[in-house]
């Protein structure tokens, strides 16, 4: 289609002659080099005083001039070029309109990796307003695999055109790209897919992503395990950083994260933030990438919890090195190792300094009785190891003053290879058993050996004054049922075993006492003793 040539227009060549005009006038004035005239000789050929009478304004009719230019006329002017700028703009930004954008060259400004592929199913088209963008329907962009997997859904895109050559259809340049109303589906057993997808990103290009969503998919069960909504995505990308940033709803709070990544020849890193408001939760990382392998430190704060911690990743594997952990139940230090891929395991060792219990059974009590019954159903997704330490416990009876444990986590069970309790110059105790866990209970099988080194101290600590001995260790089994709570007892012995009825009626009363009102009363002191006081009374 003809139309007016505005490359005769174009502002880059305005520019140059103006800037040409510019130099050759400071050239002139160069030129000039006052300094090496004499006025001094020149002012004995000019009579200054009578040249100065011919400037003088008073001997000229400046009205007379006024009259012959009539300014009046000429008041309209600048409405006649703003009109005109105005006017010449708009065609300048419209022309475009008349051209074709093939769909194969924006699907390749958009997707500018082998990893991924765009197929454009709707429209293109071109609009100036807002400002000049090259307009885009019904946009998929899938993975390039085996399965070809659908990554990214668009309803609307809209590429960014500089206002510099907009004429010029082979030279235009791209500023942004915009995707409104959009999906993303994660799989989260693949993130690794992402980060290389993130790292192979040559496009310069800033991409905003507006009113969509983020959905993590989990492919074994063919569902959503977690969806971002009113997710906002800004993505920048220069040479020597790369720049993530994400807002949004998740689990009905605000969600904030940043993700920055510097290149560097030394050092590569990435810092990462986390924030969600509600949940008063903030989470800041920091990762150096250094001989193929990434070095790190961390700080996770959530109301009065907080954790710091410096790790190592490598193989799909991080290693924390050394760490400090405190809230208001405990503080310690954790260390170990945690792998992700291709299960989720770990091997950690928490070793605390001091644990409040008086607090934590105190908060335990203040959940709600479905929370309390399911507190040991764990995941079948977390297996590992737990090496539990405490060098104090802290309460109101001071009973127990340390422990230590080993904790295994299987397939949604857990085994307690080893739990030992000092119980200061009382004596000691141990247990072994395992919680099994099953759609319709919850079952703690146990094993439990209780040592006496003082005899004396353990009746006056019960309150016992007409017994002058008791047995100096005992061995007690049975099961304790979590959901309903209730415990069984299957043998007690020291030396000898206890018959059947003295075990029912035992276990009659530490029902009775300890379990009456659910979890209430099982970890109270007083209660306790009465259940001892009871079992070792003359009478029975």
């Amino acid at each position: 289609m003809k139309y007016i040539n505005f490359k005769r227009f174009k502002f880059s060549t305005i520019t140059k002659n103006f800037n040409t005009l510019r130099n050759n006038f400071f050239k002139f004035f160069q030129f000039l080099d006052l300094e090496r005239y004499d006025f001094k000789k020149l002012e004995k050929y000019l009579n200054f005083t009578r040249l100065l009478k011919y400037f003088n304004f008073k001997n000229y009719n400046l009205g007379a001039i006024t009259k012959v230019l009539d300014l009046k006329k000429y008041r309209a002017f600048p409405l006649y070029l703003i009109a005109s700028i105005i006017f010449f703009g708009f065609i300048y930004v419209t022309i475009p309109m008349f051209y074709s954008y093939e769909k194969s060259k924006i699907s390749k400004i958009i997707c500018d990796t082998k990893e991924i592929e765009c197929l454009i199913a709707g429209k293109i088209n071109y609009s100036f307003f807002p400002s000049p963008r090259i307009k885009v329907k019904n946009l998929k962009i899938n993975n390039i695999d085996k399965k070809k997997q659908e990554l990214i859904t668009v309803q609307n895109v809209a590429v960014k055109l500089s206002i510099k050559n907009l004429l010029a259809k082979k030279k235009q340049l791209f500023t942004k790209i915009l995707f409104e109303d959009f999906k993303i589906n994660v799989d989260s057993k693949n993130l690794v897919k992402y980060k290389n997808l993130f790292n192979k990103k040559n496009n310069t290009i800033p991409i905003t992503f507006t009113n969509g969503q983020i959905l993590f998919l989990d492919k074994d069960i063919n569902d959503n395990i977690a969806v971002i909504y009113e997710a906002k995505l800004n993505l920048k990308f220069k040479k020597k950083s790369k720049k993530i940033l994400l807002k949004g709803k998740f689990l009905n709070d605000d969600i904030y994260i940043k993700l920055e990544n510097k290149k560097s020849v030394n050092k590569p890193s990435t810092n990462i933030i986390l924030k969600m408001s509600n949940f008063n939760l903030i989470t800041k990382t920091n990762l150096f990438n250094f001989n193929n392998k990434i070095n790190g430190d961390i700080l996770i704060k959530k109301d009065k919890h907080r954790f710091t911690g410096i790790f190592d990743y490598k193989n799909n594997e991080i290693t924390i090195n050394k760490s400090n952990i405190r809230n208001m139940f405990w503080d310690g230090k954790l260390n170990g190792k945690i792998k992700f891929l291709p299960y989720f395991k770990f091997d950690l060792n928490l070793d605390l300094n001091s644990i409040n219990f008086t607090k934590l059974y105190n908060y335990f009590l203040t959940l709600d009785e479905k929370n309390q019954k399911n507190l040991f159903k764990i995941s079948k997704k977390i297996n590992g190891k737990l090496g539990l330490t405490a060098d104090r416990v802290y309460s109101s009876y001071n009973l127990v003053k340390s422990f230590e444990s080993r904790i295994n986590f299987n397939n949604g069970n857990i085994q307690v290879d080893q739990f030992l309790i000092n119980l200061g110059k009382l004596g000691a105790a141990d247990m072994l058993g395992s919680i099994k866990n099953d759609k319709k209970f919850t079952n703690l099988k146990y094993e439990s050996n209780v040592f006496i080194d003082n005899q004396k101290k353990f009746l006056s600590k019960f309150g016992i004054y007409n017994k002058e001995t008791i047995p100096s260790n005992l061995f007690i089994s049975g099961n304790f049922d979590l959901q309903n709570i209730r415990n069984t007892f299957y043998e007690i012995s020291h030396g000898d075993k206890l018959n059947i009825e003295d075990i029912n009626f035992i276990e009659q009363e530490f029902n009775d006492y300890m379990l009456i009102n659910g979890y209430g009363n099982l970890f109270r002191f007083p209660k306790f003793k009465e259940f001892i006081k009871s079992i070792t009374s003359v009478e029975n």
